[in-house]
């Protein structure tokens, strides 16, 4: 379970008080020490993984492009090219149909470059490719493949408010605590979420019901406390 082991990560990375640690609901992990803390779980996505123009929407989404794209210029005979991908953020894939035919259409064109091809820059045809690059090799066993660079931004403030204000509100159904803990962790190697946790300068969030609202990355072992 995720939220298991990111919260033993944490217990490795910043003082709880001894006592023992139960896994529950509502919130997600009770210490009984010598008061009862409440914590509560969640994971920092840069964007509401329900967004469609989401990292977690459009990853699944490039990777279907790709696929249907090849398995397309396979049928029609196309040399056995490798062909690397990268999607470009500012462009999301809305209809993936669309730019699949669209890859292929590029594909198509450069797959007899025998000296190879790389396009550094958006292509007119489909601006969500961001990169394109082939040797010109034919390979018996051919693959085309996501290669997707990604930025590292600054920490998502406002996101942190958002979510602070969601988990808030649902805090008045949480078991009876003497004390509430939120952390949210960032995972670096999931690109819709990492970002630096650093809590900027003299910035603030409203009160909540949390005595402690906590950012972690474990893969730093990197924990912050957002003022309040």
């Amino acid at each position: 379970m995720a939220e298991r082991r990111d919260f033993e990560a944490f217990t490795r990375d910043y003082p709880i008080p001894p006592g023992e640690i139960e896994y529950s609901d509502k919130p997600d992990v009770l210490i009984h020490a010598d008061r009862i803390i409440g914590v509560e779980l969640a994971n920092l996505h840069k964007v509401d993984g329900a967004n469609p123009t989401s990292e977690k929407v459009q990853g699944l989404r490039r990777t279907e492009v790709i696929e249907i794209a090849e398995r397309k210029h396979r049928a029609l005979n196309g040399r056995n090219i490798e062909l690397w991908v990268d999607f470009n953020p500012e462009y999301p894939i809305v209809k993936v149909g669309d730019t699949a035919e669209a890859l292929l259409s590029v594909a198509t064109r450069i797959a007899n470059e025998h000296a190879g091809h790389q396009s550094f820059n958006a292509l007119e045809e489909c601006p969500e490719i961001r990169f394109l690059f082939h040797n010109g090799k034919e390979y018996p066993d051919a693959k085309w493949r996501l290669a997707q660079s990604h930025d590292v931004p600054s920490l998502l403030f406002e996101r942190v408010k958002e979510i602070v204000a969601i988990k808030s509100a649902k805090a008045q159904k949480y078991q009876n605590c003497d004390e509430y803990w939120l952390l949210l962790t960032v995972d670096f190697w999931d690109p819709s979420q990492d970002q630096y946790i650093d809590w900027p300068h003299g910035v603030s969030i409203d009160t909540t019901p949390f005595s402690k609202v906590l950012l972690y990355k474990p893969a730093f072992r990197q924990v912050v406390e957002v003022q309040q």
